[in-house]
């Protein structure tokens, strides 16, 4: 769970708040984030997703240090509430947010709390383990099953023809094919042509 105590960003994992919605939008804006993440900031937030993603593998005995050291490095992305009125045709709503701040100038800190906000939201969700990156090229995606290693067909078609098992089934078809399309070029045929 997170908790946001004296403005800043704590992790504990030993509460649950049940079940969070997260906008499939937010989540694509999460992965547009990710992969076109160039900035030294970007790349902190990446090295703490990682981070979170290795927590979920740590045994309950290991847990405790690298949940104090994250916990340490998160208390200086900081945040404050803010209110919007929401107007429908005939109704006035208060809508509320957080607005997180990177404490970096020159930054428009929504991308980046944005981007962390999301990431705690999964992680609240217990949907973290599925925001991974793809086997081959290494960028992130939201796994939709449990099993999906791969962004898009084509990253697992290309990994799938690099592997000895498909060469050596290519190898075989494409030698039958050519017996078959040009059964008189066969090796025996052309011992005989040169006798």
């Amino acid at each position: 769970m997170l908790k946001k105590n004296r403005h800043s960003v704590l992790l504990d994992q030993r509460k649950s708040i049940g079940f969070i919605s997260i906008p499939e939008e937010l989540l694509l804006g999460l992965l547009r984030y990710l992969n076109d993440a160039r900035a030294p900031i970007d790349k902190e937030i990446i090295a703490i997703l990682d981070r979170l993603l290795d927590l979920e593998r740590i045994g309950p005995d290991e847990i405790d240090e690298p949940l104090n050291e994250l916990n340490r490095d998160l208390r200086r992305y900081q945040f404050r509430p803010w209110l919007s009125p929401h107007y429908d045709a005939d109704w006035h709503t208060i809508r509320w947010g957080v607005i997180w701040y990177s404490g970096r100038p020159g930054r428009d800190p929504m991308q980046v709390g944005e981007a962390l906000d999301t990431i705690f939201d999964l992680a609240r969700a217990g949907q973290l383990n599925r925001l991974r990156r793809c086997a081959r090229c290494r960028n992130w995606l939201y796994a939709k099953s449990r099993h999906q290693n791969y962004c898009s067909t084509k990253c697992q078609q290309k990994q799938f023809t690099q592997s000895d098992r498909f060469k050596e089934h290519r190898r075989a078809y494409m030698r039958d094919r050519y017996r078959r399309l040009f059964p008189k070029t066969s090796k025996a045929s052309r011992r005989r042509r040169r006798r």
